[in-house]
């Protein structure tokens, strides 16, 4: 009986011990935890700090940044070509010769934009203002001197040539195209001459060339139009005029004065030709007065005609 109850607290006893074993393997594994935790929660935070200093400083410098603008004359000086660069996308530009008349390019998204732009003649500044889609925007005047002797007119199918040189002009050619030269002989310091324009739009090159062999060029797109023609006539019985008016281009309008009374015809469509019939008071001297204007904004010569019925 004693052998029975020494067995009894011997397990009894091995059974205590391996509780108490058990017990610090949890507190182990608990402690283990909330390390990986607290080093997950510390990487988060470090992270998110990053990205906000990240952040923060790229809206400082995106800010602060502005387009640049480069202006370039071309070789012959007759035209600048202007560059705008970015590293965001650029809205728009605007550009104005002396501040007149401003010309906008859209940006379209794009970061890298260049146009060329003719210089006109005598000393004049170029105006260019660059803006990006977020508001920041730079501004340039810049100055550029381009000698135009030659001036060019247009009226109707004829260009009226004009210059004046300090040194003699010996002779001018001009073409059209690519076509054969004309030589027109001057020997003067000055240049007034008319020449025929073929219809539709044309590249003109004029040259002046003086008594030292130094030229004078200009090059530029000429559009030739005609007149619009009109013709009238009485009908056999002495009842009506009869006036027909025709144009290559189309006519716009026909403004005309029959015995003292004026009127205005619009023309739709824009039609080459147009009849009409006005009728003849008896006892008068019926004065009619017709002047035709084209779509080109060219005007005939003014009609001036009377009959008596």
């Amino acid at each position: 009986m004693n052998q029975i109850l020494a067995t009894s607290n011997a397990t009894t006893k091995t059974k205590t011990k391996k509780n108490k074993r058990t017990g610090p393997a949890d507190i182990k594994t608990v402690v283990r935890v909330f390390a990986i935790t607290m080093l997950i929660f510390g990487v988060f935070m470090i992270g998110t700090g990053s990205y906000a200093i990240y952040k923060d400083n790229e809206a400082k410098n995106s800010a602060t940044t502005k387009p640049v603008i480069t202006e370039t004359l071309n070789e012959d000086g007759t035209a600048v070509t202007l560059s705008v660069t970015h590293d965001k996308a650029i809205d728009r530009i605007e550009y104005s010769w002396n501040n007149g008349e401003v010309q906008t390019i859209t940006g379209n998204g794009r970061r890298n934009i260049e146009v060329d732009i003719e210089i006109p003649g005598g000393t004049n500044t170029l105006n260019v203002k660059a803006i990006d889609v977020q508001g920041q925007e730079i501004s340039t005047d810049k100055k550029y001197t381009i000698d135009d002797i030659i001036n060019l007119a247009v009226s109707g199918s004829k260009l009226k040539i004009t210059a004046e040189n300090e040194t003699e002009i010996a002779y001018m050619t001009y073409r059209w195209d690519e076509g054969e030269e004309q030589r027109v002989d001057i020997n003067a310091t000055t240049v007034d001459q008319e020449i025929d324009i073929p219809m539709g739009e044309h590249n003109l090159t004029v040259i002046l060339v003086d008594v030292n062999n130094e030229t004078i060029t200009k090059e530029q797109k000429v559009k030739g139009v005609t007149k619009p023609t009109i013709d009238i006539g009485v009908d056999d019985a002495q009842e009506y005029y009869l006036i027909t008016i025709t144009d290559e281009t189309g006519l716009e309008r026909i403004e005309f004065t029959i015995r003292g009374e004026q009127r205005t015809v619009t023309v739709e469509n824009g039609e080459k030709e147009l009849k009409y019939k006005l009728q003849l008071n008896e006892g008068d001297q019926n004065r009619l007065e017709i002047t035709a204007y084209n779509i080109d904004g060219i005007a005939s010569d003014t009609q001036k005609v009377s009959a008596s019925k």
